[in-house]
């Protein structure tokens, strides 16, 4: 087998697309700014004076909520066409709402575990006297 011959012109030819790809990163302008990609970087202790490679990680950031996002929706999608066992719970109107649990299934998906606090109103100790409260 041959690959020399085969793969020196795939080569080249990614290889211009990727210059190609990075010289029009130049003229495109993320949604996330620059400033704040480049304050991430640094605190990651990343460093680097091409602009190019901001915009880059800002593209693949962007790509990324933006995939979240749209998985989020779907499960609150499934969420509210879930049939309802008790009816009187059953919203009137089939408003989409983002809920922190729609969010946590669709960052699982891609790797991100969230753990949120409870809610004070979750507590059912919240507003006792601390004397009363039974520990666990």
């Amino acid at each position: 087998m041959n690959s020399s011959a085969a793969g020196g012109d795939g080569k080249h030819d990614d290889e211009s697309a990727l210059a190609e790809f990075l010289s029009s990163l130049m003229d495109y302008t993320p949604t996330i700014p620059d400033e704040l990609v480049e304050h991430y970087l640094a605190r990651s202790g990343f460093q680097c004076p091409d602009l190019r490679l901001t915009r880059l990680v800002a593209v693949a950031s962007q790509k990324f909520i933006t995939d979240v996002a749209s998985d989020a929706l779907q499960h609150c999608k499934a969420r509210l066409s879930a049939p309802v066992k008790d009816k009187s719970k059953q919203p009137k109107e089939k408003r989409l709402i983002l809920t922190m649990d729609d969010l946590s299934k669709a960052l699982r998906e891609h790797g991100v575990n969230v753990k949120h606090q409870e809610y004070f109103a979750d507590n059912p100790s919240t507003g006792m006297d601390p004397s009363t409260r039974e520990e666990n």
